[in-house]
């Protein structure tokens, strides 16, 4: 049996005469699903150089994932942080309220790039727009030189610096950022983002075979003919329609190829929009250090420093935690394996280091050991993979997924991993042999037989799988935290 296996086994009856002059058992095997109430998502990803698709890949099935939840009743949070150790920004850090709007020429060059994070201050309904005194590609690099406060697209940017810039310069380039709403207030953010260019030069700028893009998965071509007239402003939002984008007036819309990051760190199903800020989360690019080190990474970003600061509101004493590492790299953390797992089951308790529910470590991994030493673990048409031991370890340990970064559709792994991280079980293992065509289940809300929610029906509400003995249910059909499965079928003639 496995780890649900039956208990309150009862006959309940007997029936079914049979040609060996005997009669066949009635079993009744009772299932209770675990109750799982809340999870932290700890989720670390790879930004070295060969990541790009895998971070799409995991983004654009991200409404998978939460869907699972959802069906569970499972309140979750999820944070991001990347495999990067090295660089400040990162280090064990949340990301999030970090974002780069960069200006990309027709010979594909940065013409103009303005990075800001959360410092920024681009909260909900405010935006930021570059003081008057700094109008060049250089001087808008600053975050001090921006002011918040009400949006004016297409209208002369207030002053709020200290004024010693040289002002509207073309020296470095002729058009720039000087403009921009992150989170709007009042819109969807699918509606209601908006970048303002501004032409500083004395001459009309073709702006056709330009783009608008970011480090990440953001890439959103200019149409054709786009010209900003010399001294004039341009306008690009997500919606160009003034009547349900918040009132702004746009020349075009990004048609979501370009999306702007919000200042959210922890992501939750209170999160307005958290689909589309989980892809600004996760494609963090390939400017990572190329030294990976996910197991240090989630070490400290759990550490009671970041917690009380950057990454505070994510532990909840009450939640189990997950900690899912995507890397194509094995890890370079500089401690043993088992000293990591030892210290993010502290952090959930005594009971942690026997229960893995409380405390578990994923990965989306090279997953399996290569044929020889040198070759890769797998390959895809995004590259190879590295054997990833110190992860394969780790969620053994845990009792947490495994599963190939290889794989080119990353559906069916984010639907495994929601079931792992949910608790719930998908197979439940029968006492007996049945007879499948008496098998007769049902779900309550207890074991007490009044509390009945349904009955089910066989290879449309569940599945019977020969091969294990088992009741096996699809994952938009899994019994909910703490309710009851319960089996009623013929034994099986012969059968133990």
């Amino acid at each position: 049996m496995n780890a649900r296996s039956a208990w309150g086994l009862t006959l309940v009856g007997l029936g079914g005469c049979i040609d060996y002059g005997y009669t066949q058992a009635r079993q009744e095997d009772v299932f209770p699903q675990n109750r799982i109430n809340s999870v932290d998502v700890l989720l670390v990803i790879d930004n070295s150089c060969s990541m790009v698709e895998e971070q799409a890949n995991l983004a654009v099935n991200f409404d998978s994932f939460i869907q699972i939840f959802e069906s569970a009743e499972i309140t979750w949070q999820i944070g991001v942080v990347t495999t990067d150790t090295e660089s400040e920004e990162f280090s064990g850090r949340f990301v999030g309220g970090d974002d780069e709007i960069m200006l990309i020429d027709a010979a594909g060059e940065v013409a103009d790039e303005v990075r800001y994070d959360s410092s920024w201050g681009a909260t909900e309904g405010v935006s930021l727009s570059l003081d008057p005194s700094y109008m060049s590609a250089l001087d808008n690099d600053s975050e001090g030189r921006w002011c918040r406060g009400a949006a004016s697209p297409g209208s002369v940017n207030p002053a709020c610096g200290a004024g010693d810039g040289e002002g509207a310069s073309d020296r470095y380039g002729a058009v720039i950022v000087t403009e921009f709403l992150a989170d709007p207030g009042g819109v969807d953010d699918s509606l209601g983002e908006w970048v303002e260019l501004t032409n500083v030069s004395a001459s009309d700028v073709d702006l056709s075979d330009w783009a608008l893009a970011d480090h990440g998965k953001n890439l959103w071509s200019f149409p054709q003919g786009t010209v900003i007239p010399a001294g004039s402003v341009w306008v690009g939002a997500r919606s160009a329609d003034s009547g349900v984008n918040g009132g702004v007036t746009a020349t075009a819309a990004f048609e979501g190829e370009f999306t702007l990051n919000n200042d959210v760190r922890v992501l939750s199903p209170e999160v307005e929009g958290a689909a589309e800020i989980f892809s600004e989360l996760v494609a963090q690019g390939t400017t990572g250090a190329g030294i990976e080190m996910g197991l240090e990474a989630a070490r400290l970003a759990l550490s009671d420093t970041l917690l009380n600061g950057h990454n505070a509101g994510f532990l909840r004493d009450s939640a189990n935690l997950s900690v899912v590492i995507v890397s194509d790299e094995e890890d370079s953390s500089p401690l043993p394996v088992d000293e990591y797992l030892n210290i993010y089951a502290a952090i959930k308790g005594d009971e942690a280091y026997r229960d893995h529910s409380r405390m578990s470590v994923s990965g989306v991994v090279g997953d399996e050991p290569p044929p020889f030493d040198g070759q890769p673990s797998c390959s895809s048409s995004n590259g190879n993979a590295d054997y990833g031991s110190r992860y394969v370890y780790a969620a053994y340990q845990t009792g947490g997924l495994l599963d190939s970064i290889c794989n080119d559709d990353f559906a069916p792994i984010v639907q495994d991993l929601g079931l792992t991280l949910t608790g719930l079980e998908q197979n439940f293992t029968l006492s007996r042999l049945p007879v499948v065509d008496s098998l007769e289940v049902s779900i309550y809300e207890s074991a007490d037989r009044s509390t009945k929610i349904r009955d089910l029906t066989l290879d449309v509400d569940y599945s019977f799988v020969e091969e294990t003995n088992s009741l096996s249910f699809s994952p938009d059909q899994i019994p909910g935290s703490e309710q009851f499965v319960v089996a009623s079928y013929l034994v099986r003639s012969g059968s133990k």
